[in-house]
């Protein structure tokens, strides 16, 4: 049986790439990938990963990631998307390179961008990468220590 982590990323990139309107729906696209859970299992998984429900056109909905609003989410957003996606975080003078899951490096540059650090000058995400630009050196040196914290 797959881990939870990973029934998890896969529910986050199922609800980015796939029209999923239902929990029900999303049973069947884990399934169909060999993950088979119970309806209260993704139930709980859509809560932890704060999931809505969002209007499509036409009376539909679909499932997406929560944007996010209020200062408290920001602050407690980077942990968990560190803790599902980063696979590496490597420095080199004023430059910070973070290595992602595939697909995930957009997401995680969001998450770092909103926390409005006036350490960071800014960041360039691709698919599982991103360059994270500091200030100077010692401003990397701290970064890299507080991004390398979140992954504990």
């Amino acid at each position: 049986m797959p881990s939870k982590e990973y029934r998890q990323r896969l529910i986050e990139e199922l609800v980015e790439s796939e029209f999923i309107s239902t929990q029900s729906e999303l049973a069947d696209h884990l399934a169909s990938r060999g993950v088979r859970v119970t309806q209260a299992t993704i139930s709980r998984d859509v809560n932890e990963l704060r999931l809505v429900r969002l209007p499509a056109g036409d009376g539909q909905h679909r499932y997406r990631s929560t944007p996010l609003a209020a200062q408290e989410d920001v602050l407690g957003e980077p942990k968990q998307r560190f803790r599902l996606f980063v696979r590496d975080i490597d420095r080199g003078e004023n430059i910070i390179i973070v290595n992602t899951d595939e697909g995930h490096a957009t997401g995680i540059a969001y998450v770092i961008d909103k926390l409005e650090r006036d350490e960071i000058i800014g960041s360039l995400a691709g698919q599982n990468t991103i360059m994270i630009i500091t200030r100077g050196t010692r401003e990397a040196e701290a970064i890299l220590e507080e991004l390398e914290g979140l992954l504990e």
